[in-house]
């Protein structure tokens, strides 16, 4: 990550010191984040809200980089397997907590979904119709 100070054109990188646990936690909400915006964009579809779409598309290349950034790092400190478990571990448990939002959120997707073809007379069949 890099700031920009006023009146100044170098870039400094800010530094973010995570220990292993902080590592598989930071991963993890990352990768949470990422899931949320592929759930958003199919959402968008589903309802015909394209602008989150749109929000998706505009965050996933800068989310992109923060997991290569975190994961070159994780590289540099090189390869303990005492810590890459706990990195594992933390990781684990943020996406665990994550399937089971994901469970949540696709139940919400499909009510919405549904009733929005309830209301744009989408799902009517031509019998239905008559």
């Amino acid at each position: 990550m890099t700031s920009t100070p006023p009146g100044d054109g170098r870039r400094r990188p800010y530094a973010i010191r995570l220990d292993a646990d902080g590592c598989g936690t930071m991963l993890g909400a990352l990768v949470w984040v990422m899931g949320a915006l592929e759930i958003m964009k199919d959402r968008a579809h589903a309802v015909g809200e394209e602008e989150w779409h749109e929000v998706a598309e505009r965050l996933m290349p800068h989310l992109e980089r923060l997991v290569g950034e975190v994961g070159g790092a994780r590289t540099a400190a090189g390869n303990d397997p005492t810590r890459e478990a706990v990195v594992e571990a933390s990781y684990t448990r943020v996406r665990e907590a994550f399937e089971a939002w994901i469970q949540v959120a696709a139940a919400d997707t499909v009510a919405m979904a549904l009733q929005h073809r309830v209301e744009t007379g989408e799902g009517e069949t031509p019998a239905a119709a008559e």
